[in-house]
């Protein structure tokens, strides 16, 4: 019941219970009137509700892209067709150029502000079309949409829903290290190699990347065609890493660690190399390396993991976490593999679990500080050093790709 609704019908009461104190019929006349005028706009709106159910079969929807990123925006399209034959054309095609369309979204798809729609009516369809700008990474209800409707006295009105509600996933932010990851995966292979002398069975060229050994620069090529190439081989050029996501319990801080630990990923996978994402209460037993059999198929399997990564419950269930996972990884650190960690200041359980992966010489780590954990990630930085790890402090204001860059380019984290 809208405020003049309200109006009307207090009126009514109040005139019609006066008339009868006052013993005047016209009062009580005008009060039942009124009051009538109310009951009749609410069955007008019942039929009108029934009505357009009728005609208005189902609802369509199509985010575009899907999923969504965070921080990228993104567009809904929302379709009511009311075709059903021939028929009843003329009372479809009326039903739709009257309709008051709208949607409901939750304010981490929108960025808490309103949205403007575009509203296009067709011969029988109605189409509603908004941006979205999702803010976090998650799964947030969209729909479903309403469709407003009201008498003509402007008394009542309904949001009848069309349609169903659905929840729509947003993946991370995440920034593109593709280059540097590319001279990370050369730097861990000079590491295996030492001075090993090019093969001439080296066929495979590509491009050179920061990081490459020199030694296995094909001059003659790169002469030739104006740009550095390099020879690579399968055995080179497909090392597997693993990233070791030690997840924050503050939300913007876990935010950020799955960005930095999902931007990383992506940049190996990017390079060329399988890559697996381990830890934060992915089952790890269960997780493959991706990127063996194609690369966007990677991409999608690899931040669908991220999507429903929530915080620990306590510390104690992230050391648990990082323990298992560093157990894993250590198993195919001995036979090449990279590793890279993003963590929290560990304790001394988790610091011992993660030194055997340091041995090898090929382990990398970014230790989240802050102004409350500077002492304990400086701590845990030293430990990580003493076991032959390249590890730095970082916090989430960071440029993620200026710290990496800085890293790979030194040798080491500093």
């Amino acid at each position: 019941m809208t405020s003049r609704g309200v109006g009307v019908l207090s009126a009514g009461v109040v005139v019609a219970a006066l008339g009868v104190g006052l013993s005047t019929p016209i009062l009580v006349y005008v009060g039942v009137a009124m009051t009538c005028a109310v009951a009749v706009a609410w069955i007008w709106l019942v039929l009108a509700v029934d009505s357009f159910l009728r005609v208005i079969p189902a609802t369509r929807r199509q985010v575009t892209p899907h999923p969504l990123t965070a921080g990228v925006p993104g567009a809904v399209s929302v379709t009511i067709d009311s075709r059903r034959g021939a028929r009843h054309h003329r009372v479809r095609r009326s039903v739709t150029e009257h309709l008051d369309l709208r949607e409901q979204a939750a304010a981490e798809l929108t960025g808490g502000v309103g949205t403007k729609a575009t509203v296009t009516r067709g011969d029988g369809t109605l189409t509603l079309r908004y941006s979205l700008h999702p803010t976090r990474r998650g799964r947030w209800p969209l729909g479903p949409a309403l469709v407003h409707s009201g008498d003509p006295f402007g008394m009542m009105h309904a949001d009848t829903p069309v349609g169903e509600p659905e929840l729509v996933s947003v993946w991370p932010a995440v920034v593109d290290l593709s280059g540097t990851a590319g001279a990370l995966m050369g730097h861990a292979d000079r590491v295996v190699l030492g001075a090993r002398t090019p093969s001439p069975d080296d066929a495979s060229l590509r491009d050179y990347r920061e990081g490459d050994d020199l030694r296995r620069v094909h001059w003659a090529s790169s002469a030739r065609l104006g740009t550095m190439l390099v020879r690579s081989d399968e055995r080179a050029g497909r090392r597997p890493a693993t990233v070791i996501l030690d997840p924050p319990r503050e939300p913007l801080a876990l935010e950020w660690a799955i960005s930095a630990a999902a931007s990383i990923a992506l940049s190996v996978l990017d390079s060329g190399h399988p890559v697996r994402l381990i830890g934060a209460g992915i089952d790890a037993e269960a997780v493959r390396h991706l990127g063996e059999r194609g690369g966007e198929l990677a991409r999608f399997e690899l931040l669908n993991q991220t999507i429903d990564l929530h915080a620990p419950a306590s510390r104690s269930d992230s050391t648990a976490q990082l323990v298992r996972s560093a157990a894993l990884a250590a198993d195919d650190a001995r036979h090449g593999e990279v590793t890279v960690g993003v963590l929290e200041p560990l304790s001394e359980q988790a610091l011992d679990a993660l030194v055997p992966l340091g041995e090898s010489g090929r382990a990398w780590a970014i230790v989240r500080t802050g102004p409350s954990t500077e002492a304990d990630a400086s701590r845990t930085v030293r430990g990580l050093r003493r076991a032959g790890w390249r590890a730095t402090t970082a916090s989430p204001s960071d440029d993620l790709a200026e710290l990496w860059t800085r890293m790979l380019r030194a040798g080491e984290i500093e």
